[in-house]
């Protein structure tokens, strides 16, 4: 008999490989080093800095307003979009759960709805944070992520829904049972 899905294990957590902090340092000397050189250039950096900077308070206050609007809603209204005797409850957790703490506001998951938009107008996922997404609800939901260009599903991944039925589709893992 297979654990019920809330006692399934949380993803492992990424950490930065040694060798990112020397190269990171090398990238910021050598930019130091740019606008040293060309001084008129350090205009050009604040500028795109500002336009990062804007874009992140943009995106973090339409997550606040989309958190606002569905503040009622859980796990649960999430799960009534589907037919939960057909669709394995595993997977149904996995993503909701991944994305909605992908998207956390201020340390709240955002609750996401089955037929909102991966990457389009309704969550605002980058194509290739949601492939690094699908590694970790693939590693929950205990299914594999070899051979995806045989899903029906590879390339559609359009809504939530979709993710949902591209995971459906991929063979599964043999359960590791968690340590208690």
């Amino acid at each position: 008999m297979r654990l019920p899905s809330k006692r399934m294990m949380a993803a492992p957590k990424r950490k930065v490989k040694v060798w990112a902090y020397p190269i990171l340092t090398l990238f910021l000397l050598g930019l130091g080093f740019f606008i040293y050189c060309h001084p008129y250039s350090l205009l050009l950096v604040l500028a795109f800095g500002i336009v990062i900077w804007l874009e992140t308070v943009r995106a973090r206050r339409y997550r606040r307003r989309l958190a606002v609007s569905r503040s009622g809603e859980s796990i649960c209204t999430f799960v009534e979009g589907f037919n939960c005797h057909q669709t394995d409850t595993w997977v149904l957790r996995a993503v909701y759960e991944e994305l909605s703490k992908f998207l956390a506001v201020d340390g709240r998951p955002l609750p996401v709805r089955a037929d909102d938009r991966c990457c389009e107008r309704d969550l605002k996922i980058d194509p290739e944070d949601l492939d690094d997404l699908a590694v970790d609800i693939a590693f929950r939901a205990r299914r594999s992520m070899k051979n995806t260009k045989q899903n029906p599903f590879y390339g559609r991944v359009k809504t939530v829904r979709d993710m949902v039925s591209f995971f459906e589709f991929q063979p599964r893992v043999n359960d590791v049972k968690p340590v208690a």
